[in-house]
């Protein structure tokens, strides 16, 4: 067994009775939470042993309800929907004294830290043992310490409660400015790290490495406390009956002000709960022997005031006796007679204000010599005006006013007559390309046909969304010339065409305000479709969650686009047809509407046009339209001896990304003036990248014809992809393998083709079959353009009393009706719909 598996069995046997129902949860996982639940030691142990020294790994302290052993009997389960609630607990067994370090979060504690807090523990402990108090459990949580206090509790509102006042005394009473006692670990169904694992908090450093916890110390006899030694404890807490009552919150004393003026001997301020802050003294200004840190003044957020101090000589003692010894008549207030929302929107004042293109409100907040853009109705925003607030006032306000300043910030940016085009991560002003370096400067790189600069105070052009990740400077000093080489490093390509084609692609992803080009990977397994398509995305538009799955609705959807410049659909098999013709929208530009959430007629409006990529094992783009708008590229599946491990792949790609985009960037310069020259006799179906895609190919010295036929000859595969996914233009083409023409009815024509999908073996079970001669009229439609590439037409007039339809063939087709003799793939999914349909 692995070594830490006897601290474990020991935490196991210490705090649960044999069959004693236990949770084990694992969270922030690659598998998001893990849980199970577990009566068996040995299969709890077993079943954590993968995630040992990976993550941080807990327990409910408290016994759990026999019945939750029906969720995940005995085992983990990832991705778990459901864990213990306070109703899913027996009884309570301990209070849990948790006391961490203060630190920044996320991070384990130093050596220091952690020595902190164990001073505390030692005085709670030894506090505790004074008034009576059983021994308790004493644990190393592996960045600080727990105090396991035995109790035996129904578990009721009212226990609960008066285990909740317990932890807020220890916490007034013992916490100082180094480490604290945790005031939320009240609730019967908290968890606690598993005592004999690893604490995994962050990167390990030599500093602050990762930390077995185990239980250090456990009782002979382990006796519960009472409520009432609990309550004792709560008693010795400041009442709320002793605030002051000055809480006017227009003329709210400023506590922090009076300390200084008056220059008593402050040791450190906290957070007391989560309603006031509390101020404690080395020495007591009512008397100068207590120098224990026993004297206090705590100011609520209410703008309540409670002053005292610890020792039996003071209890008389009060804010007022406090005020009275200094003979103070006027204390500093804070806000004068301002109310809170005006306070609020007078620290506002300095921001400029403006709407998008849509009418939604944003403001820019000056920070550091640049400015930054957030929505007025983000979480952002509002926090960072209450953060204004809180500095200025040390005090939170209420929602009310709070909700009030908003309203007016967001009319005051409604009415502005201020309108700003903002876009994610590239757009054009006034002739200039920009591109948002997404750093914590607000810097953008300029490109026009001088050159390219990095600006540190561009104008308002940019917002952002928490999915965007920042970019790295370009090296400036790499010419166009050297991208291909490293294209061809780092990305491998089937045909030496598609390397070309991608090595423009990838600089027109940079062009802002054009129709892009859809690029659709494809390849057998093994041909590293994913992590191209991740270095794709991080060379053109870096982000935290780089890969996407297609959501499931429309609505879903479009939200993906809109916060996206580059979306990268990963590992498709199949779209819809609802969902093809959304990305075809959203290639060429366009809109997507829906009712704003708590209003009956608001529309919220999802605008977008942008660089898309999708992937999968065949060419997931089938239908017509967009495949019209699609660059369809095959990649190589990589040899065994030639496999690198992902660090090492990503190590030398990264390491040349600044020369890429350096590259990129000067291309683009250099390609502006010849863009306006270009002049092309034969255009493909997106012209902006057709045009674009010339002159980037000049400036590359891959030569713009070159590029030009090798889209082009693309097209032509990719309509014929769309042709042979197609089922009535696969019989059309079928149709017509022997003769020049065909005349007749619509339906004439309908019975024609059904009779030659049967003997061509092409499949009439999918959506995409007409089932009547209408649909036939409408299936024609979607592929007349496919059929007239290859040589098809057709027309339908009025004949009298019925529709006639004339195909004729001009030229050969055999070329691509030898590529069409086989079924057309059945979609399971298309099946399903046809069978259910009637």
């Amino acid at each position: 067994m692995p070594k830490y598996s006897q601290q474990v069995l020991k935490t196991l046997q210490t705090l649960k009775t044999p069959g004693q129902v236990t949770e084990v949860r694992i969270l922030n996982t690659t598998k998001r939470t893990i849980a199970g639940y577990f009566d068996d030691h040995d299969q709890l142990i077993k079943a954590i042993e993968p995630y040992v020294g990976t993550y941080d790994i807990y327990l409910t302290l408290n016994p759990v309800k026999q019945e939750m052993l029906s969720r995940y009997h005995n085992r983990l389960e990832p991705f778990a929907k459901s864990t213990s609630a306070d109703k899913d607990i027996e009884r309570i067994a301990y209070v849990l004294i948790d006391i961490d370090p203060i630190r920044s979060s996320g991070i384990s504690a130093s050596k220091t830290e952690k020595a902190a807090a164990l001073y505390v523990l030692k005085v709670i402990r030894k506090e505790l043992r004074s008034q009576g108090f059983p021994a308790p459990l004493v644990a190393d949580s592996g960045n600080g310490y727990h105090l396991l206090l035995p109790v035996d509790f129904d578990n009721t509102k009212e226990n609960v409660d008066v285990m909740k006042e317990f932890l807020m005394a220890l916490d007034f009473l013992y916490s100082n400015d180094q480490a604290q006692v945790d005031v939320s670990t009240f609730n019967p169904s908290r968890i606690v790290k598993l005592y004999g694992t690893k604490a995994c908090k962050g990167d390990e450093t030599t500093e602050r490495p990762h930390r077995w916890s185990k239980i250090i110390e456990v009782p002979e006899d382990i006796i519960p406390a009472s409520l009432a030694q609990l309550k004792q404890v709560i008693a010795k807490q400041p009442k709320i009956s002793s605030v002051s009552t000055n809480n006017n919150q227009r003329n709210r004393i400023d506590v922090e002000a009076f300390i200084k003026k008056y220059d008593l001997d402050l040791a450190f301020q906290a957070d007391y709960g989560t309603n006031a802050t509390k101020y404690i003294f080395n020495t007591c200004p009512w008397n100068s022997d207590h120098t224990n840190q026993s004297a206090y003044i705590i100011q609520f957020h209410n703008g309540g005031i409670a002053a005292g101090c610890h020792h039996n000589s003071c209890q008389s003692e009060d804010w007022k006796s406090l005020r009275e010894m200094f003979n103070d008549e006027s204390v500093p207030s804070i806000g004068g007679e301002e109310k809170q929302s005006d306070v609020l929107i007078k620290l506002a004042e300095n921001f400029q204000y403006f709407t998008n293109d849509i009418e939604e409100p944003y403001a820019a907040i000056p920070k550091d010599g640049h400015w930054e853009v957030m929505a007025v109705k983000s979480k952002k925003f509002k926090l960072n005006l209450m953060r204004l607030y809180y500095d200025q006032v040390h005090s939170t306000c209420g929602d009310e006013a709070f909700n009030q300043a908003i309203r007016v910030l967001e009319m005051k940016a409604v009415f502005s007559d201020n309108e700003r085009p903002l876009q994610r991560r590239i757009t054009d002003e006034n002739g200039h390309y920009y591109y948002d370096l997404c750093n914590s400067d607000w810097q953008v790189i300029k490109i026009n046909e001088e050159g390219c600069k990095i600006e540190s105070n561009p104008p308002i052009l940019f917002t952002r969304t928490k999915n965007m990740r920042e970019q790295v400077k370009p090296d400036f000093s790499m010419s166009p010339s050297v991208l291909i080489d490293l294209v061809k490093k780092h990305f491998r390509f089937k045909k030496e065409l598609d390397a070309i084609l991608f090595t423009v692609y990838l600089v027109s992803c940079f062009i802002p305000d054009i129709a892009h080009v859809i690029l659709v990977l494809f390849g057998e397994k093994g041909a590293a479709k994913s992590t191209t398509m991740r270095m794709i995305k991080r060379l053109v538009d870096p982000a935290k969650q780089d890969l996407l799955t297609m959501p499931t609705s429309k609505a879903d959807l479009a939200i993906v686009l809109s916060n996206n410049y580059m979306p990268c659909f990963d590992n498709l098999d199949s779209l819809s047809a609802e969902k093809s013709d959304m990305l075809c929208m959203a290639a060429t530009g366009g809109a997507f509407t829906k009712r704003t959430l708590y209003t009956d007629s608001d529309e919220t409006i999802l605008r977008f046009k942008r660089c898309l990529a999708l992937n999968g094992i065949n060419v997931v783009a089938t239908r017509a339209d967009l495949l019209d708008r699609s660059l369809t590229l095959e990649l190589g599946r990589i040899p065994k001896q030639e496999r690198l491990t992902e660090r090492k792949i990503w190590c030398q790609f990264e390491e040349d990304i600044p020369k890429m985009l350096g590259a990129i960037f000067n291309t683009i310069s250099e390609a502006i003036p010849k863009y306006d020259e270009t002049v092309l006799d034969e255009v493909g179906r997106m012209a902006d990248f057709t045009y674009w895609g010339y002159a980037i190919a000049e400036v590359l010295g891959l030569g713009g014809e070159v590029f030009q036929a090798a889209y082009l000859q693309n097209q032509d595969t990719a309509n014929e992809e769309a042709l042979s996914s197609h089922p009535v233009a696969a019989a059309v083409i079928a149709l017509l393998k022997h003769r020049i023409s065909w005349s007749g009815s619509v339906s004439a024509l309908l019975r024609e083709l059904e009779l030659t999908a049967d003997r061509e073996r092409i499949n009439k079970r999918v959506k995409t079959w007409a089932k009547d001669a209408n649909v036939l009229s409408k299936r024609l439609k979607e592929v007349k353009s496919n059929l007239e590439e290859v040589g098809i037409f057709y027309d339908i007039r009025h004949a009298g009393n019925y529709k006639k339809i004339t195909l004729e063939k001009h030229g050969d087709t055999g070329r691509l009706v030898s590529s069409l003799e086989r079924p057309v793939e059945t979609d399971i999914d298309d099946e399903m719909d046809t069978l259910f349909e009637d």
